[in-house]
């Protein structure tokens, strides 16, 4: 079973004071998946010298923007010096001394940076309320900065890969700014509130034979049985989940040959040695920063990543097992997990994880996150993991 583990330049900087590079490799990791595009956050960092608690910068790259971006253009984070060797760069000419390779983690349409900046390429639900944390890929401006992103990153030597996070439509559920809701956001309410009917995407929905005023009118309804009509302390409204699917067939399909047309674009731009990776959800219907298995079945990577950050061993199994997996049974597959308390509490749950993850074609098993884990929890995972 290969490891890799997941790191942002901070946490590659402070990581000399523990054996550096040399000691995850020593730990059995093979890969290092560094951060090169990513949204704001907040982290309580067991290790680092520099403090306990971080605020990440919002929609930053750890690369140099070079190429053409047009309207949206990357903002190079404090970690990238005005010379010399950019994060990315620094880990690929260093990684090749302890045989690890590197993969470039790039989060592409969820970048509240660029949102608040552009609300007009945004998600718009059926209200016309804009996401700001979410670029909307059918946008042509959101396209271009799609392509530059990856033009940059392909022309970095020593990369072996990029993993495709966030490449779809980010829905109402990803969280934002100190959410507060009298509604849980599940089922049909979700899926109504996580629906983009910008311009752009109601053109691809009517090409893609369907009615997209009808649909601005179901999500309405939908939204407005359960939030405006309902009862905050009372069950949400079921609603009519076949008829729904009806719907919303030609918007799933309009949104999987989008994927795909700007998948093969990407692809087109990165050598052939680069590995494609999507990061992927199993339900059709899942509205969160991984793209539903349908879409990105139809985009073809090289690879796919279940991300289950807040997952049980028996929950992630499930996902493994899911048959919306069907269709990467030939695709090389890849599990990250974030081993912590309640989920994981025991080596004995790790290993279920390695049993799972071999019985169900995975090859490697990536850990989340090298700044967010203490020392012995890493080395501890790595231990049983790695075995």
């Amino acid at each position: 079973m290969r490891l890799a583990i997941y790191a942002h330049p901070f946490d590659l900087e402070a990581l000399g004071e523990h054996g550096g590079l040399g000691r995850l490799r020593e730990l059995g990791f093979t890969e290092v998946a560094m951060a090169t595009s990513y949204h704001d956050g907040r982290w309580l960092m067991p290790w680092h010298p520099g403090g306990r608690v971080r605020f990440l910068e919002d929609g930053a790259v750890h690369y140099r923007p070079t190429g053409d971006y047009g309207e949206l253009r990357p903002l190079a984070s404090g970690f990238v010096p005005p010379v010399g060797a950019s994060p990315l760069e620094a880990l690929c000419a260093a990684a090749l001394d302890h045989d690890l390779s590197v993969r470039a983690w790039t989060v592409f349409h969820h970048n509240s940076r660029l949102g608040s900046l552009h609300p007009e390429l945004c998600v718009q639900n059926a209200f016309g309320d804009r996401y700001l944390y979410a670029l909307c890929p059918a946008q042509p401006a959101v396209q271009a900065y799609t392509h530059g992103v990856v033009r940059d990153l392909g022309r970095q030597p020593g990369l072996g890969a990029i993993e495709f996070e966030a490449f779809g439509w980010m829905g109402y559920k990803h969280s934002s700014h100190h959410d507060k809701a009298s509604f849980a956001p599940r089922g049909l309410l979700d899926r109504a509130l996580s629906l983009c009917l910008c311009p752009a995407c109601s053109e691809r929905i009517e090409a893609a034979g369907g009615d997209a005023a009808a649909v601005r009118v179901w999500a309405q309804q939908v939204i407005g049985d359960s939030v405006e009509r309902g009862d905050a302390m009372a069950p949400q409204v079921a609603g009519d989940a076949r008829a729904a699917e009806a719907l919303l067939e030609p918007v799933m399909n309009a949104r999987a040959g989008l994927v795909r047309e700007l998948f093969v674009a990407c692809c087109k731009l990165l050598p052939a040695t680069h590995r494609r990776s999507l990061q992927v959800h199993p339900d059709a219907a899942f509205t969160g920063s991984q793209l539903p298995a349908p879409q990105a079945a139809a985009a073809g990577p090289h690879e796919v990543v279940v991300t289950a950050y807040g997952e049980a061993p028996a929950a992630i199994e499930a996902l493994l097992a899911h048959d919306g997996m069907q269709p990467f049974a030939s695709t090389a597959r890849r599990l990250s997990i974030w081993p912590k308390a309640p989920q994981f509490t025991s080596d004995e749950d790790l290993m279920k994880i390695r049993r799972a993850a071999e019985q169900h074609g995975v090859q490697t098993i990536a850990i989340y996150h090298l700044g967010l884990l203490p020392w012995r929890t890493i080395e501890r995972v790595a231990k049983i993991l790695g075995a």
